[in-house]
């Protein structure tokens, strides 16, 4: 029998039951059709993006080039909001707050790494739960600078002579003790048996000041830092803690060229959004921040203030921010330091 294709032919259940199987078919076709939507209805209002330093710094230069091309781009004002203050918990704290839809960005740095190593008391939120890691957006290289007068001329003259010469080694750091220039030194303490002493200093500027009047014999601090006086030849860089050379200082070795391979402490700064904050706007913001910083506008304005370019997968930045953790936290607790 051929089947009925007149539906007036088509009884009364019939028609029911045809009307039922079509509305189902509508609906589950529906469904695919959610993300898309949300993702092409991605930005229809002002995104914040909150910043945890205070306005005119180096990452306040950056943030604010990158949020006015991503305005541009994107079709929607892109405002900063500076949160300074508590080792940038503030800001933090702000941002995990916020709704998790993708109009409030959060910039972190690697602080925050270490201030879960060194005080992990005072942070009252779950890095790993509640944050959405998308990129890291520039790196800040530190190096370890003598003065031009210093009786050594490499890293490894450097160690050798702290072994030789118990307490007359004093290194400076930035920004203070528990942040990643000392627990860098706490490091190669550690593995190497480099003896020297830690000396805080608030600021690039002092301890230059401290090194070049010989009151430390080195510092540890990033190379934006110590700029003018590297450049006019009174400070010598035996290594950059990164993986790869400066492209502004090519004549000073990686910390592995330099014969420590392993002993990498790059700073950093990134951004991040709350978590559960869909997947589809995560990876248009990872590719909205990293092509604008990337613009050559935006690039010269980022190298200019001592900051670099350099991005990952928000899967590579969230092993990133685990792995950082456990090694800082490890060098804290092997050679046994407090920050109560």
């Amino acid at each position: 029998m051929k089947p009925v294709c007149n539906p007036v032919s088509v009884d009364l259940a019939g028609r029911r039951a045809l009307l039922h199987g079509a509305t189902a078919l509508l609906a589950c076709a529906a469904l695919p059709l959610a993300p898309a939507a949300l993702a092409s209805g991605y930005p229809d209002k002002p995104i914040t993006i909150i910043v945890p330093v205070s306005v005119g710094g180096p990452a306040d230069v950056m943030v604010r080039a990158m949020a006015q091309k991503m305005s541009e781009r994107m079709g929607v004002p892109v405002t900063v909001d500076n949160k300074p203050g508590a080792g940038g918990l503030i800001a933090t704290e702000a941002g995990i707050r916020a709704k998790p839809d993708g109009y409030t960005i959060l910039m972190i740095n690697s602080g925050l790494v270490m201030m879960s190593a060194t005080q992990p008391k005072n942070i009252r939120f779950d890095i790993h739960k509640d944050l959405q890691p998308i990129t890291y957006a520039v790196r800040i290289p530190m190096a370890i600078m003598s003065n031009a007068s210093a009786p050594f001329r490499t890293l490894d003259e450097l160690v050798k002579y702290s072994k030789e010469n118990p307490g007359k080694v004093s290194v400076g750091v930035t920004p203070g003790l528990g942040g990643s220039a000392h627990l860098a030194l706490e490091r190669m303490k550690l593995r190497d048996g480099m003896n020297a002493v830690a000396v805080p200093y608030k600021g690039s500027s002092l301890a230059v000041q401290a090194l070049l009047s010989n009151e430390v014999s080195v510092i540890i601090d990033t190379l934006s830092g110590a700029a003018a006086q590297l450049e006019a030849g009174r400070l010598r860089g035996f290594a950059i803690l990164s993986e790869s050379r400066s492209p502004r200082y090519p004549s000073i070795p990686t910390i592995g060229e330099a014969g420590f391979p392993g002993y990498e402490a790059d700073t950093w700064n990134g951004f991040a959004l709350p978590a559960g904050t869909p997947r589809e706007v995560v990876d248009r913001l990872h590719r909205e921040i990293t092509t604008t910083i990337e613009l050559p506008d935006v690039k010269s304005r980022v190298l200019a203030v001592g900051l670099e370019p350099a991005f990952n997968t928000p899967e590579q930045f969230a092993a990133n921010l685990r792995n950082g953790i456990e090694l800082w936290t490890k060098v804290v607790r092997d050679a046994k330091l407090s920050f109560d």
